[in-house]
């Protein structure tokens, strides 16, 4: 096996500004002293082991937050979700690295350097910084990883003169183990191995050998694969707010990447998403997204979303944005290979159409498109209903020997009769076929008594009509053929 950890070295300051590249001096405190800040405060002077009244006496208008560690581990658990599209086990290594076994990947991505690439360009544009340590076992990759050290070490022989030469500094290691090393004289991992076994346990305890030894390939190293939940619900604050629609679309498509992830891992497809846009103040503006059949295709939902957001007007600056997915729907048959590329899953001429209706929707709203479904009625205006389109209806099948106009009219139009004989635009009417009698409804106060006919006019366009058998027996106009 071959691993990658990717350790996420400035993940306290990252998880507060949510890989945004704010403006804003940021800054974070632990136990009374700066663990961290990001580059606008770097530039105002601030540096780890100041404490915040010092860095506040820099720059007055920074933020400051103490350090959060479930903050911290929920962003490790999404980046290990994201992290799935490069390998089918990930393990989270707490605090702040995560562990890939990518030696089944890199056929797929055609070897190691354009994996790698490929993690570091996703990385980047998701605005987080990161070093990467590559290795035949977990253990070995996180020091490599935790020391800085790039250079991938693919042979398990090689662990030893690549580890040996790693500084102890980078052990998470207690206080008392490190002052222990310092009394030893051991400043590398080298030369903690080069200790006598018996002595060394005995000094710096069992749990700092048997780590090495797991590093080195001579204990078994299992890690517990990561498992993201079958649900998102996701906030994204901003340090600052924002105010134009092109500076959302970034952020709105970054939590689609992200719902995408988790939706690969649990072979799944979603229906329905629903963006909220949080403002300073006032109700936030609603962003619903649906499809007709369940989808983990970002592309599709990047563009019906950004057709909602064609039309969208801000109300106010927006602070927040929150996406909450619906029901995860199974999708098992999709191929495996093209959700680690990250390519479109396979189009068909249903999915053609479903793709059409999911348009109409986005442009013209899920209120305004519908289906006609039949109904079992015999008036003809109840003989049919509006439905949304991909629900599931049992059509009902019209019998053969009835031929009915596609164009029904919402009211029947009354028509002349002078002699007896309908006429149309003051011209008499040839009855071709007829009558059909309707006499039905008498159960729900709308009974009809109707005699339909098929008929020309003169100028050999093909009409529906019907006479009323009760009271003054008039004629009505009710359809017109194609």
């Amino acid at each position: 096996m071959l691993w990658l950890c990717l350790h996420f070295f400035r993940l306290p300051v990252e998880c507060f500004s949510d890989g945004q590249d704010t403006e804003q001096p940021l800054f974070i405190s632990e136990a009374g002293r700066i663990i961290g800040c990001n580059r606008q405060a770097r530039r105002h002077g601030i540096q780890p082991g100041m404490t915040p009244t010092a860095a506040r006496a820099l720059v007055a208008h920074g933020h400051h937050h103490v350090r959060d560690p479930v903050r911290e581990q929920h962003v490790l658990e999404r980046l290990a979700t994201w992290s799935g599209r490069f390998s089918p086990r990930v393990s989270l290594q707490a605090p702040a690295a995560l562990l890939l076994e990518i030696e089944g990947s890199l056929r797929y991505f055609q070897g190691l350097e354009p994996l790698r690439q490929r993690i570091l360009e996703g990385i980047r544009q998701l605005g987080h910084q990161v070093t990467i340590g590559i290795a035949p076992t977990p253990t070995a990759a996180w020091l490599l990883a935790r020391a800085g050290d790039e250079t991938p070490v693919t042979a398990r022989k090689a662990l030893g003169s690549r580890l040996g030469g790693l500084p102890v500094a980078i052990l998470p290691v207690e206080q008392r183990v490190t002052d222990a090393l310092q009394g030893l004289g051991c400043e590398t991992i080298g030369d903690i191995r080069a200790l006598p076994g018996a002595g060394a346990t005995r000094r710096l305890g069992r749990g700092l050998l048997e780590m090495l030894q797991r590093a080195h390939g001579e204990r078994p190293d299992p890690r517990e694969d990561w498992h993201p939940p079958a649900r998102f619900d996701r906030r994204l604050t901003f340090v600052e707010a924002l105010a134009d629609i092109n500076a959302l679309r970034p952020e709105l498509q970054r939590l689609i990447d992200e719902l995408c992830s988790n939706l690969r891992r649990h072979d799944a497809g979603v229906r329905r998403l629903r963006f909220a846009l949080h403002h300073r103040q006032g109700r936030p503006t609603l962003l619903p997204v649906g499809v007709l059949s369940p989808c983990r295709d970002a592309g599709h939902l990047k563009w019906l979303l950004d057709r909602h957001l064609d039309g969208l007007t801000l109300s106010g600056d927006v602070v927040a944005i929150h996406l909450r997915a619906g029901r995860f729907h199974p999708m098992p048959d999709t191929s495996i290979a093209l959700d680690l590329l990250d390519e479109a899953d396979g189009s068909n001429a249903a999915e053609d159409w479903h793709r059409l209706i999911e348009t109409l929707n986005s442009r013209l709203g899920e209120s305004r498109v519908h289906r006609l479904a039949m109904r079992a009625e015999h008036r003809p205006e109840k003989a049919w209903a509006y439905q949304p389109p991909g629900s599931a209806i049992q059509q009902k099948a019209m019998p053969a020997t009835v031929t009915r106009p596609c164009w029904l009219l919402e009211q029947p139009v009354p028509l002349k009769s002078p002699q007896g004989q309908p006429e149309y635009e003051a011209t008499p009417l040839l009855l071709e076929d007829g009558p059909e009698r309707i006499e039905t409804g008498w159960w729900d106060g709308h009974d009809v008594t109707r005699d339909y006919y098929r008929a020309r006019t003169r100028q050999g366009r093909r009409i529906w009509i019907f006479r009323d058998r009760r009271g003054q027996r008039r004629w009505y106009l009710h359809g017109i053929f194609a």
